[in-house]
C-alpha cells in the first residue's frame, strides 16, 4: 500500500484520484483535489522516515508482553485458564473432567478465546495469548494508519495512536474488550470503505468483524452499533448503498437474539428486582479521571504525564491546521467549497466518532449492578474518544511541520519500555512463585492465597489476585478463582472451598486448605503462621521471597 507522506486536509479524491486511491468517486458538491500528496508512483523520502518510525514504534510497543512470562494484569490468568481448559481437556495430567465441562456455544466474551485456542493448535499456549496480545496492541495504530488514509489525513497521525492500548484496561486484563477494540476499529474502516466503495470483499469483512464484535463484548458491540450508525449518518445521502450495507450486520444481529434468549449465564441476574441498575459519578469527576482511564496502567506517574504529551502534540497539532487553514501558503491548494451538510459530515466522521464516543462516555454508567455486573463501563470508552480525535486533525504534515509530531513519537517509544521495565521487576519477584510451583508432583491440588498487602510496587491493582490459575495453567487441577460464572468455553461440575481471591485473609486451614495437598500463600508473615491453630496439619515446605510453599500432612 502507498503510504503518502501527506493528504491535503478535509477533502475528497476527484474520480480519477479516487480510483487510484482504491475508493469511490468523490460525494456531489465535495469539490475535487489535487492527488498531492494523496498517491503517486514513487515513494518519497518521508515515506522512508514514516515506515521506519512506525515500525520502530511497532516493535517497541510489543515489547512488555514477550519480555516476561507473568503479564501482571488483573483478569489475564483467569482468561487464559479458561482457554487452557478447553485446549487440554482431554489431557489426563489436567484432570479437567473432575471439574469442568465443555459448553461451546457461541457467547459473548468468545472471541478472545476461540483466537487464543487455534492458535495455540501451532505454537504454545502462552506464546498464542502472547501473538493475540501483540495483535490488539499494533491493531490499534494499524487501524490509525488505514482511517487516517481513508479520511485524507496525514499518516503521521497514527503515531499519536500507538499509547492508546495501554489503558486501565488493559491494567484490569479486560482480554475479551481489548481484542474487541482491535475487531472494532477494523469493523468500522471497513464498513467505511464498502460504504465508500462497496465489493464483495468489504461486504464479507463488514459481515466477519460485525460478528466478531458481537463474540468478543457486550460493550463493543455496543460501542460498534453506535459507530455504524454515526457512519451511515456520515454516509448520507447514499440511501441505497446504506440499505445494501443493511443486510451484512443481518449475522451478528441473529447472534445477538440467540444470546439473549438461548444463553444463560449466571453473570446475568433479572430473577428479582429492577432489570437496570448502574452508578455514574459527576461530569467534572469523569473529566478529571479521564488521564488516567486513558493512559494509566502502572505505578508512578510517568504514562499519565505521557498522555498530557500526547494531547499536547494534538493540540498543537490542531493549531497548525488552523494556522495552515487562516494564513495558507502561496503554493498551497486552495480549500475546497463547503459543499452541503451532508458533505461536511463526510469530510469530518472522525470528529463525528469522537463526538459518539464522548456521548458514551458521559451517558453510559460508570459501573453497572444489573443486568450485568461489571466495574469501570464508561471509562472504558476513553482510548477511543482520543482515537477518533487525534485522527480527526487535518494538520497537513509535510518536511519541517512533521517535526510536531516528535513528542507523541517519544511519547509512544517511552512509554511501553517503562513498562517492561515495570513488568520485568513484577516477574522478578514471582520467581520464587514459579520454583515452587515447579516442585509440586503432578496429581496435586494446589491453593494459592495472597494475604495483604495485596499491592505490587510496580503496579497500580493487585496483580496477583488471580495466580491460582496460574498455579492451574502449571499443573492443572481445580483454580479456586476461574471464570465460573460465564458459561463459556466451560461450565462447572465440582467445585472446592477457598476464600475469594480479593480476600485472602478470610482463609481458614480447616475449612479451605482441608480440600488441597498444597497451599501457596503470598505475603504470610513469618512470626504469625496461618497455621499455627490449624486442626489440620500442615508442614512448611519452603519460604522464598514472599512466598511460602505449605504440603498438607499425610
Amino acid at each position: 500500500m502507498q503510504t503518502p507522506e501527506s493528504s491535503p486536509p478535509d477533502s475528497d479524491l476527484s474520480p480519477a484520484a479516487a480510483e487510484l486511491a482504491g475508493d469511490a468517486p468523490g460525494r456531489p458538491a465535495g469539490g475535487a483535489d489535487s492527488l498531492a500528496g494523496v498517491t503517486g508512483p514513487r515513494r518519497g523520502p518521508g515515506d522512508r522516515v514514516f515506515v521506519a518510525t512506525f515500525a520502530l514504534l511497532a516493535v517497541a510497543a510489543i515489547v512488555p508482553i514477550w519480555r516476561v512470562r507473568f503479564l501482571p494484569l488483573l483478569d489475564l490468568p483467569n482468561h487464559l485458564a479458561a482457554v487452557h481448559i478447553w485446549h487440554n481437556f482431554d489431557a489426563p495430567w489436567t484432570r479437567f473432567r473432575d471439574f469442568y465441562e465443555l459448553s461451546l456455544r457461541p457467547a459473548p466474551y468468545g472471541a478472545y478465546h476461540i483466537l487464543t485456542h487455534v492458535i495455540a493448535h501451532v505454537v504454545s499456549l502462552e506464546n498464542a495469548n502472547r501473538l493475540v496480545l501483540s495483535g490488539y496492541v499494533l491493531g490499534i495504530p494499524a487501524a490509525a494508519l488505514v482511517w487516517a488514509r481513508r479520511t485524507r489525513r496525514s499518516p503521521w497521525l497514527s503515531v499519536l495512536t500507538f499509547p492508546l492500548a495501554f489503558s486501565l484496561s488493559w491494567a484490569c486484563g479486560f482480554l475479551p474488550f481489548l481484542v474487541g477494540i482491535a475487531l472494532l476499529l477494523a469493523g468500522v474502516v471497513a464498513l467505511d470503505a464498502h460504504l465508500e466503495r462497496p465489493s464483495r470483499g468489504r461486504a464479507a469483512a463488514v459481515a466477519l468483524l460485525s460478528v466478531g464484535c458481537g463474540l468478543s463484548h457486550p460493550l463493543i458491540l455496543f460501542g460498534y452499533y453506535v459507530c455504524v450508525a454515526v457512519l451511515m449518518l456520515c454516509h448520507l445521502p447514499r440511501w441505497s448503498r446504506i440499505a445494501r450495507a443493511l443486510p451484512l450486520f443481518a449475522p451478528a444481529v441473529a447472534l445477538l437474539l440467540w444470546q439473549l434468549a438461548a444463553f444463560k449465564s449466571p453473570m446475568v441476574d433479572l430473577r428479582s428486582g429492577p432489570r437496570f441498575q448502574g452508578a455514574w459519578v459527576p461530569w467534572h469527576e469523569m473529566i478529571r479521571s479521564f488521564p488516567g482511564y486513558t493512559l494509566d496502567s502502572v505505578s508512578g506517574d510517568l504514562d499519565t504525564r505521557l498522555f498530557w504529551v500526547l494531547l499536547a502534540t494534538a493540540s498543537l497539532l490542531a493549531l497548525w491546521s488552523a494556522a495552515a487553514r487562516f494564513f495558507p501558503r502561496r503554493d498551497a491548494e486552495p480549500p475546497p467549497p463547503p459543499g452541503s451538510l451532508f458533505d461536511r459530515l463526510h469530510r469530518h466522521r472522525s470528529l463525528v466518532l469522537c463526538a459518539a464516543m464522548v456521548i458514551c462516555y458521559f451517558l453510559v454508567p460508570l459501573h453497572l449492578a444489573r443486568p450485568f455486573d461489571w466495574w469501570f463501563v464508561s471509562g472504558r470508552f476513553s482510548p477511543l474518544i482520543c482515537f477518533f480525535g487525534f485522527l480527526a486533525i487535518t494538520a497537513p504534515l509535510r518536511g519541517l511541520s512533521r517535526l510536531l509530531i516528535a513528542p507523541a513519537a517519544v511519547a509512544a517509544l517511552v512509554l511501553p519500555l517503562h513498562l517492561s521495565e515495570k513488568y520485568a521487576s513484577f516477574d522478578e519477584r514471582l520467581e520464587p512463585f514459579t520454583r515452587m510451583v515447579e516442585r509440586i508432583p503432578p496429581g496435586a491440588e494446589v491453593l494459592f492465597v495472597s494475604l495483604p498487602p495485596r499491592t505490587d510496587e510496580a503496579l497500580i491493582i493487585e496483580g496477583t489476585n488471580h495466580f491460582s490459575s496460574w498455579v492451574q495453567i502449571m499443573r492443572g487441577g481445580f483454580s479456586a478463582d476461574g471464570w465460573h460464572n460465564v458459561g463459556f468455553p466451560f461450565t462447572l461440575k465440582r467445585r472446592l472451598p477457598a476464600p475469594p481471591s480479593n480476600r485472602g485473609e478470610w482463609f481458614n486451614p480447616d475449612v479451605h486448605g482441608v480440600a488441597y495437598d498444597y497451599v501457596i500463600l503470598r505475603n504470610e508473615r513469618p512470626d504469625r503462621s496461618v497455621f499455627a491453630a490449624a486442626r489440620t496439619p500442615f508442614r512448611r515446605v519452603a519460604r522464598e521471597g514472599a512466598f511460602t510453599l505449605y504440603e498438607r500432612a499425610r
